[in-house]
């Protein structure tokens, strides 16, 4: 069975889907890293690491969106590692870490740099988020700056005061904003069936078949009467965003790095040009780029091109001597 994607596959021209595992890939899933689990709060978190040439080269700590998990980086971490020690972390309430009885930004950066500290690297990595993990990751920096070496954040966009969503609140009768309501996530008879579920939020197709099956695979857990998702439906119940991002953005005293999915679609409220406008706007200093070629799903879409790109921002910081 495959991971059907909502239907959204079938938006591709037809040919472009790669329905099979190319070599790159086989040899990248081949190396297995080491789990590691950390106490936090009530729960555990858990991380994977891949050792790279050396005990002294830089360190990278790679983030993952909402609702997703460590293994997004299962096939791009392999392609680090002849370079830098990589750490992927699963966010609490998703991957294999713990659930909470609540949830916020200051707290999801409570537990990264929790899981950091745990590596226990011996000089400051440099901090990577996609997505949701942007988000997060900009709050870690923000937060524990002194503990970080540099920060790139990949599809996620600090937008102005105006533009800013709420993405998990709604407007009630009186135009206040509350939690959107949450339901029990479903479980499904068996695992084919769940695998078949499988989307990618928010949605897009995704030309790399193998990659979506990869990770729907190892996003469902098995539960007494079949299979469900591994993320903590009420994670969102009550997760108010902020609108102090530009702030955070412009005064962070870290080295920046922006990519962007340059097939990624506009906002509601604001086109995804003038995001990135107001972005170099605040932070002059940090390069602004697009991955070609790529939805929002930067490391799924382009999966070889995000890393070199990685490699090649790690090494423009390392000439620089941020490490």
């Amino acid at each position: 069975m495959k991971a059907l994607n909502g239907g959204q596959q079938d938006l591709l021209p037809k040919g472009e889907l790669v329905d099979f595992e190319p070599e790159w890939f086989q040899k990248a899933i081949a190396q297995t890293p080491q789990d590691h689990y950390v106490a936090f709060q009530d729960a555990k978190l858990h991380y994977r690491r891949w050792d790279g040439p050396a005990l002294d080269a830089p360190n990278m700590v790679l983030v993952h969106g909402g609702g997703a998990h460590a293994r997004w980086y299962d096939f791009i971490a392999p392609q680090l590692t002849p370079y830098y020690n990589v750490i992927a972390l699963d966010l609490p309430g998703m991957g294999d870490s713990g659930w909470l009885q609540a949830y916020t930004r200051e707290i999801m950066a409570e537990a990264v740099i929790t899981m950091i500290r745990d590596a226990n690297f011996p000089s400051k990595p440099a901090l990577i988020g996609h997505s949701m993990g942007g988000m997060v990751s900009l709050m870690t920096a923000h937060m524990f700056a002194q503990e970080l070496a540099a920060l790139m954040i990949c599809d996620f966009y600090v937008k102005p005061p105006h533009a800013q969503e709420e993405w998990y609140m709604e407007e009630d009768e009186n135009g206040d904003l509350r939690p959107r309501p949450t339901m029990d996530t479903r479980v499904y008879e068996d695992f084919d069936t769940a695998l078949g579920r499988f989307r990618l939020q928010p949605e897009q197709p995704c030309a790399n078949q193998f990659i979506v099956d990869y990770i729907g695979a190892h996003s469902l857990r098995e539960v007494e009467g079949g299979w469900t998702w591994k993320f903590d439906p009420h994670m969102y119940r009550n997760f108010p965003i902020g609108n102090d991002w530009s702030q955070m953005y412009e005064n962070l005293p870290l080295p920046l790095s922006c990519m962007y999915g340059e097939l990624a679609g506009d906002y509601e409220k604001i086109s995804r040009q003038d995001v990135i406008t107001f972005m170099q706007s605040l932070r002059p200093d940090a390069p602004h780029f697009d991955l070609l070629s790529a939805r929002h799903h930067v490391l799924l879409d382009q999966p070889q091109a995000f890393a070199s790109t990685l490699v090649l921002q790690m090494q423009a910081w390392k000439a620089q001597e941020v490490f």
